[in-house]
């Protein structure tokens, strides 16, 4: 018998010996002898060694995501936005072959292709995504990602934005068709028919959105952040949150559709009176030899409420870029590019018009093609057989 187990027991026949006298403790005692008797004295021996208890090894502990499991993280962003209603897409694509994708619905805005680059954690939910329903998040690193194809570029060439960097081990594994349009509109109560009115007459203007390559538009106006503030004007964010209806310029990229950068257009052209405006031609010449991907379009004419009946010059944009590392299991970016291949024509279901073309799939725009999405090009004949992968 333990000495913890006599010990306890003695214990209990003091307690008992309190309460009903000094005869049981006498019989507890010599029960507690009788139990726990002494030891009898052994001749001497020499001290055994010692030999640790051998240590079971801990089990590895399982992973909850990752490529090797079939679960591999996405980067993306919020349901309704562009990057997260492709990841939810590919998602239900993949399920075809043991694929359960975990989709990071937060990981948007500049910093995700670095996300994807240096492997990292999802960051934490803000309120804006909170707002937006995005909820929890996956339990792993992120092993690959979707955002603009221009992002991945930035990041692949180097960010001047990121401390790290260039990332070269940036690879393509598709690039989605995913087109949106250059916009500028004044509201009809502002007065203004021509935007060289506001440095002219040095108006207060108060400008919703006017960021990334609306702000080069304005600029050849002198529309600066800094020259609106100088005068009394301000400047608002737009997205789908922050929906300040009293400005007079309304400049952005979007789409009649109801994603966030779409539909801050089209609900503001029915609670508003627009009159869209022309990108200046210089202006569209130089923005395309800039970057040819700066398309030379028209704004369909009656494209939404305020467009007139003619087509209005400015410029169109396309490409939504699925990648990864390089070290990405050839496997593993095969079965994605044929995923998205073989369900093309579940593309055109998303909360805005996504589409495949064989001939832009491979287009990463100086970004490589992963090797196993390339092998996957190659079958095909989308990838001639002359050009090879950096």
């Amino acid at each position: 018998m333990s000495k913890h187990v006599s010990f306890v027991r003695s214990a209990a026949a003091l307690l008992v010996a309190a309460l009903f006298g000094c005869a049981v403790v006498a019989s507890t005692a010599s029960y507690a002898q009788q139990a726990t008797p002494a030891p009898q004295a052994a001749p001497a021996q020499p001290a055994p060694q010692s030999v640790a208890a051998p240590t079971a090894a801990k089990p590895a502990a399982t992973p909850l995501t990752g490529v090797s499991i079939k679960k591999p993280v996405l980067q993306a962003a919020c349901d309704m936005c562009p990057w997260g209603a492709l990841g939810n897409v590919l998602k239900t694509m993949m399920v075809k072959y043991g694929y359960d994708v975990q989709v990071c619905l937060s990981c948007s805005g500049g910093e995700a292709a670095r996300i994807v680059a240096l492997r990292q954690m999802p960051p934490e939910i803000t309120d804006r995504q909170f707002g937006e329903g995005t909820l929890v998040n996956p339990k792993g690193p992120i092993d690959f990602g979707i955002t603009g194809r221009a992002a991945v570029k930035t990041a692949y060439n180097g960010n001047p934005a990121f401390k790290e960097g260039p990332f070269k081990n940036l690879r393509l594994i598709a690039n989605i068709e995913s087109p949106s349009y250059l916009m500028v509109a004044v509201t009809k109560e502002s007065g203004i028919t021509d935007l060289s009115q506001v440095v002219k007459l040095k108006m207060p203007v108060r400008i919703l959105g006017g960021t990334g390559a609306a702000a080069q538009v304005l600029a050849y106006y002198g529309i600066t952040p800094q020259y609106v503030e100088s005068v009394g004007g301000k400047y608002y964010a737009g997205n789908n949150l922050l929906k300040n209806e009293d400005f007079d310029i309304i400049a952005g990229n979007g789409i009649n559709a109801n994603n966030p950068e779409g539909n801050m257009w089209y609900e503001m052209t029915i609670k508003k009176d627009l009159v869209f405006l022309p990108i200046p031609e210089d202006v569209r010449q130089k923005m395309h030899k800039d970057d040819p991907n700066n398309q030379l379009v028209d704004l369909p004419f009656r494209y939404m409420r305020g467009v007139g009946d003619k087509p209005i010059p400015t410029i169109g944009t396309s490409g939504t870029a699925v990648y990864g590392l390089a070290d990405l299991p050839d496997q593993f970016t095969y079965d994605v590019a044929k995923a998205l291949d073989e369900q093309q024509t579940m593309l055109k279901w998303a909360i805005m018009p996504f589409s495949y073309d064989p001939k832009t799939v491979i287009d990463g725009d100086g970004v490589p093609l992963h090797p196993g999405a390339e092998k996957y090009y190659r079958e095909r004949g989308y990838l001639p057989a002359a050009t090879a992968s950096k």
